[in-house]
């Protein structure tokens, strides 16, 4: 017979009996688990007592157990075993009978239970084995209906267990999550494929590690319902698995944290049919029944093709980044070195001889030495580079905005480290310095080198941008998340994207190809635009129809156009979010709408943002408004430093004006949060391109009534699901028959990544989503006449002001 060892404490049991797993069966808390507990497989009802036993056929006259604290155990936390007794048999010390009759002194001389023993006679509690009885008061908590907790696949929060309780957890999945991470640089895979799985085995493998944490007084009885649910345990482990594989990454012990062993084992377990079963809420939601108008099954059928999509677009995204990379390191390959024959102990003169002095621009810049260190605004970080000695910085095409790498530079001039990616913020004045905006962080083990050596920049053309890639990536995964839920405010969006046309009721209901001139009554003057600029704009601005797809060929008015909707949006009182592919194309709608007279704001790094809008830049809004009050900082600054240089020999009062000058500076971060924060919530429209609209400082703002991405052709559509998830509707505008978005993996591009939303969603529901602008105002009609008929189907007609139009007519030809 295989002896059981208990669940919540170790201990090996010394007997066990029938009438034990018959009570365990009939336990309601038992049964409301989500494992198997039908007759038919004993071997897996009575977890608590153990893994696998087998019953003896004594029968004993009492049927309960205890467990006394004495004996020989293979737990690790202090001897115990169970025992049972008869009505023959004297009670033991920690005998908790139905009605016991415990003298005074026995009482007394009782010992304090181990946090084992109290764990098991809670346990035994819960099964029914035994009257609940407690001499004294403890902290009240939240009563729990276990049944309804464990038919939740949801895992439980603060409101359901109370904060003592979710760390205590946190705690013992921490410390699971550290010898997982120990097993995994001790190459012991095998052994963590073992002891990861899903449901009972992960639940068995926790309760070690939390019985070495101390339950919270009071709240045993909640913490004994915690411990047993899966959804939350395995919540709280991945949580605790990634900080310490990230932290092990960080001291270079792993190279990529998300290519450990232990976490590929995490999330295939993630995936599993078996975790997903019991992980996910038996009851499945209906977010869209009701909002959409369809049913349940629908409602799955369009779930699936979300599914489907985010699967391939993230599996064609990680292609493409492969890609990148290996096109960046082409590139970084490619740059120059000093020649081997070249006399590499004369550093400073690598500059000349590199040839830089010698080019009238290049790409790289040579001997540079970090000198300090300084966060901007919204978090950017910022590094100051100098020439090595009195030389100036060489004629460069560095300029600011531009992507580039750094790294710590050999003898020879070679990178000896890992790229660091970045990109200029600025060339100094002095003509010796250049600041550069870096991904790293402090902390970082690549970045804490760049001090005190030699280093070089780099400019490169098609430098992988990892922000971008994560951005996409969250956006694929909100979607798959959050894109049916009711409390996603763009529901109505991505169910039009998603859904087929008899799906959703309201696009029968709501024809979008039906808009009559009177909708623009009183709102402009029908002189101005022609007739398909007006029904886009008619379109546009109708709040019943949550995607529009404006189709603009060269020379059509789509600017003007989504000028003119965004402005009479944003005088209805809409708040509108306004994005492009491209940093260019965001500038150019930023001039278009500056002479409108809205409240409006570019958000983007200040380094790429055209100086013709630089004043509505967020940067240039904050500055200004904080102008006063960072003069008056840098007095009181002053004076305080005054005051410390004079100090000096005084400790105490030293130490005292350190501490107000620390509160000097907190006291100006907080006035800019609330700066930043009240200049986005007062703006009308919010511009940024559209990975930039998945910064915090826009993901932090209310809801926007009205998306409006423009180029959107040039756009890999997982990028325009940033922003599109921040909005109750969105307009799509730009040409799909025009430039198309640029990828480097023809692998990505025979799967469909070169495929922009815009040229997806104008296909829609037998085209009524898509409007185009069909009446150019730039070429002669022999040229327009042939694109037309290539390219538009005929459909796109010259205005009589150019039909006829000739070079020689242009008053700017003589």
């Amino acid at each position: 017979m295989e002896k059981a060892s208990c669940l919540f404490c170790g201990n090996i049991p010394s007997t066990t009996t029938k009438a034990l797993a018959l009570t365990v069966r009939k336990s309601s808390f038992l049964s409301s688990l989500p494992f198997s507990s039908s007759p038919s497989s004993l071997k897996s009802i009575c977890l608590f007592v153990g893994r696998k036993y087998s019953f003896p056929s004594t029968k004993f006259q009492s049927k309960q157990l205890v467990c006394n604290g004495g004996g020989e155990s293979s737990g690790s936390h202090g001897s115990s075993k169970f025992a049972t007794t008869t009505k023959k048999k004297p009670r033991s010390k920690s005998y908790i009978g139905s009605n016991p009759k415990i003298s005074k002194s026995e009482n007394k001389s009782t010992s304090k239970p181990n946090d084992s023993v109290t764990r098991t006679n809670i346990l035994v509690e819960e099964l029914g084995l035994f009257k609940k009885q407690k001499e004294q008061k403890v902290q009240k908590t939240k009563a729990l209906n276990v049944r309804t907790l464990y038919q939740n696949g949801d895992p439980l929060g603060r409101r359901d267990l109370g904060k003592r309780v979710v760390w205590w957890i946190s705690e013992g999945m921490k410390a699971m999550a550290s010898d997982f991470a120990s097993a995994e640089l001790q190459g012991e895979f095998l052994e963590l494929r073992q002891r990861m799985g899903p449901g009972l085995t992960f639940v068995i493998q926790a309760q070690p590690y939390l019985n070495s944490v101390p339950i919270p007084l009071g709240l045993e009885a909640i913490c004994l319902k915690a411990c047993t649910h899966y959804p939350t345990l395995f919540d709280h482990f991945q949580r605790e698995l990634r900080n310490v594989l990230q932290e092990l990454q960080q001291n270079s012990m792993v190279q990529d944290w998300k290519e450990t062993e232990s976490w590929k084992l995490l999330k295939e377990l993630a995936n599993s049919a078996q975790h997903r079963a019991i992980a996910r809420k038996v009851t499945p939601p209906k977010p869209v029944q009701g909002v959409l108008g369809m049913d349940l099954e629908k409602a799955k059928a369009m779930q699936g093709r979300i599914d489907e999509f985010t699967k391939q677009m993230s599996e064609l995204l990680r292609i493409e980044r492969d890609a990148e990379l290996e096109f960046t390191q082409e590139e970084l390959d490619a740059v120059p070195t000093l020649d081997e024959g070249s006399d590499s102990s004369k550093p400073i003169e690598f500059l000349v001889s590199h040839g830089q002095a010698q080019q009238e621009l290049c790409d790289t810049i040579c001997n540079l030495n970090a000198v300090s260190t300084s966060t901007g605004l919204g978090g950017m970080h910022l590094v100051l580079f100098r020439v090595e000695g009195n030389h100036r910085l060489p004629p460069t095409t560095l300029s600011p905005g531009d992507m580039v790498c750094v790294r710590i530079s050999d003898s020879r001039g070679a990178g000896a480290t890992s790229c660091i990616q970045g990109f200029v913020d600025n060339l100094g004045d002095d003509g010796c310095s250049i600041s550069v905006a870096l991904e790293s962080r402090h902390g970082d083990p690549t970045f804490s080198k760049l001090f005190g050596k030699s280093v070089r920049i780099d400019r490169i053309h098609g430098l992988a941008d990892a922000l971008t890639y994560e951005r996409n990536c969250e956006a694929l995964m909100l979607l798959q998340k959050n894109g049916l839920q009711k409390k996603n405010p763009s529901i109505a969006v991505v169910a039009t994207l998603f859904g087929d046309k008899e799906d959703v009721e309201w696009l029968e209901e709501n024809d979008l190809a039906d808009w009559s001139p009177a909708e623009l009554d009183g709102l402009l003057q029908n002189g101005t635009f022609d007739v398909s600029q007006q029904r886009a704009i008619a379109l546009g601005l109708n709040k019943k129809r949550p995607v529009m797809v404006v189709q603009g060929p060269p020379g059509t008015g789509k600017t003007g156009m989504l000028k003119e909707v965004i402005a009479l949006a944003a005088q209805q009182g809409e708040r509108v979010l306004v994005t492009a592919p491209t940093n260019a194309a965001v500038d150019n709608l930023v001039e278009k709408l500056s002479n409108t007279g809205l409240n409006i704001v570019r958000v983007g790094n200040p380094a790429r943002i055209s100086s013709a809008v630089a004043s509505k830049s967020l940067v240039e809004i904050v500055n200004s408004k904080l102008a006063d009050y960072r003069a008056e900082f840098e007095r009181k600054k002053s004076d305080l430093r005054k005051d410390l240089r004079h100090c000096l020999k005084d400790d105490s009062l030293a130490a005292g004006i350190r501490q107000l000058l620390k509160q000097l500076g907190k006291a100006l971060k907080k006035k800019e949060k609330e700066t930043v924060r009240e200049v986005l919530s007062n703006a009308q429209v919010v511009l940024s391109t559209n990975t930039g609209a998945a910064d915090p400082l826009i993901r932090r703002l209310d809801t926007f009534d009205l998306v409006v991405i423009d180029e959107a052709g040039q756009a890999i559509e997982p990028s325009c699901w940033i922003p599109i998830l921040q909005g109750k509707r969105c307009i799509l505008a730009g040409d799909q028959c025009q430039l198309a978005p640029v990828i480097l993996s023809r692998k990505a591009l025979e799967g469909g990544l070169g495929v922009s939303l815009l040229e997806r969603a104008a296909t829609l529901h037998e085209g009524v989503l898509a409007t185009m602008l069909a009446t150019q105002y730039r070429m002669n009609d022999a040229i327009a006449s042939w694109a037309s008929k290539e390219m538009y189907d005929g459909e796109l007609k010259s205005s009589p002001l150019v039909a006829s139009h000739l070079l020689v007519d242009s008053p700017f030809v003589k």
